[in-house]
């Protein structure tokens, strides 16, 4: 871990969803921060056993969609894809 941490470039969970959920227009919450960082979605460092911080730019650019957005993304690409090798 760093030694020196400056506080201005991370937030805590709190604050984390705080953020999140004005950028995204739905409400976030703090365990849905942890799960993003679990899954290398925003950078975090822990600070000890119960604390962690997150990294600020990270959070300030992440974006949740909504819901079945994703999946229909990906739908629309496997469908482009299957369709690319039946023409060839």
């Amino acid at each position: 871990m760093e030694s020196n941490i400056n506080l201005h470039e991370w937030y805590d969970a709190a604050t984390a969803a705080a953020v999140i959920s004005r950028n995204s227009k739905r409400q976030i919450d703090t365990d849905y921060v942890r799960k993003l960082a679990q899954y290398g979605k925003i950078r975090k460092i822990k600070i000890n056993d119960r604390a962690s911080l997150y990294w600020k730019e990270d959070v300030d650019t992440y974006r949740v969609k909504e819901r079945g957005v994703k999946s229909g993304d990906a739908s629309r690409k496997r469908a482009e894809k299957k369709k690319g090798k039946q023409a060839a």
